[in-house]
């Protein structure tokens, strides 16, 4: 029997920042909406103007999403995406 030393490794100190623990993955609905948006209108590629948005249409809920959120979903599901661009449109599909 061979045996292997294994000593080497240790135990990860990783630990979860205080910053992520409160945040949760976004449910399926919201991301459903953010991809939706994102396909529905004219963006230029802007992450923030769709964030900027979302919150508006939403401000009566009190749900609110990061533009770092809404940048990273759409990123991670194939969208190109970025933030900084602002709002070409200057909030034309605001409902403010």
């Amino acid at each position: 029997m061979l045996a292997i030393d294994c000593s080497w490794k240790k135990t990860s100190k990783y630990a979860t920042s205080s910053a992520s623990a409160v945040h949760e993955p976004l449910s399926s609905p919201v991301t459903e909406v953010i991809l939706d948006s994102w396909g529905r209108h004219d963006w230029q590629g802007s992450s923030d103007a769709l964030t900027d948005w979302l919150n508006e249409r939403w401000k009566k809920t009190g749900f609110q999403i990061s533009r770092e959120v809404v940048c990273f979903t759409l990123k991670y599901h194939g969208r190109k995406a970025d933030m900084g661009l602002g709002d070409h449109l200057g909030g034309t599909f605001s409902r403010g």
